[in-house]
C-alpha cells in the first residue's frame, strides 16, 4: 500500500472513530438531560428518545467497522489457529470470500431499505428513517473494503 493510500485509510478510520465517539457522547448526553429534566421539572425533550435511538444505531454500526478492522469481532478459531502455511491461507481466503458474499447481501438489502425509508419520517424528529439505514450501508461498504484489503495482504503474504 502506498504512503498516500495509507494516510487516507488512517484518516478515514480516525474519522469513523471520532464519529463513533460523538454518536455515543450525544446519546449519553441526550438521555442524561432527558432524565434530569424529567426528574426535576417533570418535562422532557420529546425528540430526545428518538434521536438517542438513532445515535445508538450509528454507534453500533461504526463500532462494527472498527471491531472488524482491528480483528476484535467474535470468532471461533479452534481449528484455524492450528493451521499453518497454505492450508491456513486457503481457509482464511474462503472466510474472506464468505464475508464478501455476506456484505454483498447486506449492501443490496440495505440500499433497498434506504430507498424505501427515505419517504418515512421519524414521528418526533422528522428525520428520515434512511438516516438510520445509511449506517448499515456504510458498515457494509467499509467492511467490504477492509475485507478486500485483507485478501490483498493475504495474497501478498503479509
Amino acid at each position: 500500500m502506498s504512503e498516500s493510500t495509507s494516510k487516507i485509510t488512517r484518516g478515514v478510520y480516525k474519522f469513523i472513530d471520532y464519529m463513533m465517539f460523538l454518536s455515543l457522547a450525544g446519546m449519553v448526553l441526550l438521555v442524561f438531560i432527558n432524565a434530569f429534566l424529567r426528574y426535576l421539572f417533570e418535562q422532557t425533550i420529546v425528540s430526545s428518545e428518538e434521536l438517542s435511538r438513532y445515535l445508538f444505531v450509528w454507534t453500533i454500526f461504526l463500532g462494527t467497522i472498527t471491531a472488524y478492522k482491528d480483528n476484535q469481532h467474535i470468532g471461533v478459531d479452534l481449528i484455524t489457529s492450528r493451521l499453518k502455511g497454505v492450508p491456513k491461507k486457503v481457509v482464511d481466503l474462503a472466510g474472506y470470500i464468505l464475508v464478501l458474499i455476506a456484505v454483498g447481501v447486506m449492501l443490496s438489502g440495505g440500499l433497498g431499505f434506504t430507498k424505501i425509508a427515505m419517504s418515512t419520517l421519524g414521528p418526533a424528529t422528522g428525520i428520515p428513517f434512511s438516516f438510520i439505514s445509511a449506517s448499515y450501508v456504510l458498515a457494509a461498504v467499509m467492511i467490504g473494503f477492509i475485507t478486500i484489503g485483507k485478501i490483498i495482504k493475504l495474497c501478498k503474504g503479509e
